[in-house]
């Protein structure tokens, strides 16, 4: 019997302890909580500095660190200043100044909140309760620097994907700072935080005859045909000319109009498909469709043409919007599109987390990838494809080439005027390595540049293929 006491008192005490230790840990969950939803919503800045005194660490996926918070608790980013301000619009800052980036948007991993009950119970008696969760993210730390450093300064974005996985291995928008300065609120230049890879809304310019051209393709209409550059003599009064070449490409075919990026051939095969084919043709590829992804969006790419006049049609089909018509394009969409066509017609959804790394050492690795987000014939896919070799072969975007790859890809050139009313005219490259062992595509977009982006290209796919 006195047994028997002793074995309800030892079970009561064992119960006693687990129940005091299991209310301690929802009450510090609480407790974290409530602190994060100070800090998140801006009236507790201080909290927000001390919960991230425990933060987890965000990695590249070569294992660079990227952002973490020492033994002191300060939370701080890459140690190479070059590699923090090439990330900074992808990592982001943990005073949320800028929001929509994996500080933000993950906000609850990195700081442990959402645990189970029994996790975060296990992790309390191992004394790694506060303990935040590790994220490793897709971005190669070295194309990223790469990236950031062909940019130069440079108003623009540069992206280059997996296409066959959908990973995003780099990610740069120029200019940028580093993220002490945006902690510190303070020496921030104009634009520098705004994510042009994801966010920006491009004019596509001639990049857009990409989706042309596969309108033409799945017409009726003959391929063949050959059509008369007319120089700087428009199309029709209103429409498009060659802007950059007076003497005109002379006859040409839907062949040699796509290597030399002929407007009056595109203009004109414009006017004979009609606003719905190229309409439903950019559909096919996303256009019109909110892009999302790791709790991330992109700035809808748009094409709504056929609300003018067939002058501005003429414009439409070549990428330059006109009057109430609207293209717009975000680079990374214009490397998927690009990764699209490689990909025999596959459009694989992107993304930019790997794994959450858990305190006890635990990697959880994210699933559910390669989901389609569009999809075209793969006939269709292998035309296009035959069309931007011979782009980057002998046409316009021969600066892309690269020695060992199959490099695919289209130029572009965009004018449009700001607020100000000036012009602005811009540099835009997509295209892709036509390799097995390389499926990486690519969009460059330099803001206030009529030329380099096709360079800026070729060196990246060049970086991720042989670096």
């Amino acid at each position: 019997m006195k047994q028997l006491r002793n074995n309800i008192k030892t079970f009561l005490l064992i119960f006693l302890s687990l129940f005091v230790l299991f209310t301690g840990g929802v009450i510090l969950q609480s407790q974290r909580a409530r602190t994060t939803l100070f800090a998140s919503s801006g009236e507790n800045r201080a909290a927000l500095a001390q919960r991230y005194s425990q933060a987890g660490s965000i990695y590249s996926s070569d294992g660079v660190t990227l952002a973490s918070s020492d033994e002191d608790g300060k939370r701080s980013y890459s140690s190479d200043p070059q590699l923090a301000e090439a990330a900074l619009h992808v990592v982001g800052d943990y005073t949320h100044n800028i929001t929509y980036t994996v500080e933000s948007l993950w906000q609850n991993e990195l700081l442990g909140e959402g645990r189970s009950l029994s996790e975060q119970f296990l992790l309390d008696i191992q004394g790694k309760g506060f303990q935040g969760n590790d994220l490793k993210l897709s971005l190669r730390s070295d194309l990223m620097k790469t990236a950031y450093e062909l940019l130069g300064g440079r108003k623009g974005a540069a992206v280059v994907i997996n296409y066959k996985t959908g990973a995003v291995l780099a990610s740069v928008s120029s200019p940028s700072v580093h993220p002490d300065q945006v902690v510190a609120w303070k020496d921030i230049p104009d634009t520098s935080l705004f994510n042009r890879a994801f966010l920006g809304e491009y004019l596509p310019g001639s990049t857009f005859k990409i989706i042309t051209a596969s309108a033409l393709l799945q017409s009726n209409l003959s391929t063949k045909e050959i059509v008369t550059c007319l120089g700087s003599t428009p199309i029709i009064p209103g429409g498009v000319n060659e802007t950059h070449a007076n003497a005109g490409h002379g006859n040409v075919s839907l062949v040699e109009a796509m290597a030399q990026s002929c407007n009056h051939y595109f203009g004109y095969i414009g006017l004979e498909l009609g606003d719905q084919r190229i309409s439903r043709a950019a559909e096919q590829m996303a256009f019109n469709e909110k892009i999302e992804f790791d709790r991330f969006s992109l700035s809808k790419s748009q094409c709504l043409i056929g609300r003018e006049d067939d002058a501005a049609l003429t414009w439409a089909a070549i990428g330059q919007a006109a009057g109430e018509d609207i293209i717009t394009v975000s680079p990374l969409h214009l490397a998927m599109i690009s990764g699209m066509i490689a990909n025999s017609g596959r459009m694989t959804e992107t993304y930019l987390m790997e794994s959450i790394i858990y305190p006890s050492g635990n990697e959880s690795i994210f699933d559910n990838r390669g989901d389609l987000v569009a999809q075209i014939d793969p006939g269709l896919a292998q035309n296009l494809k035959d069309l931007m070799r011979q782009v980057v072969n002998s046409g316009t975007g021969t600066n892309a080439q690269v020695s060992g790859l199959d490099v695919c890809g289209k130029t572009g050139t965009a004018e449009a005027y700001n607020k100000e009313g000036e012009l602005v005219i811009s540099s835009l490259f997509t295209g892709f390595s036509n390799n097995q062992d390389y499926p990486f595509a690519v969009a460059v977009v330099l803001d206030d540049s009529t030329y380099g982006s096709s360079v800026i290209a070729g060196q990246l796919l060049a970086a991720a293929a042989y670096d």
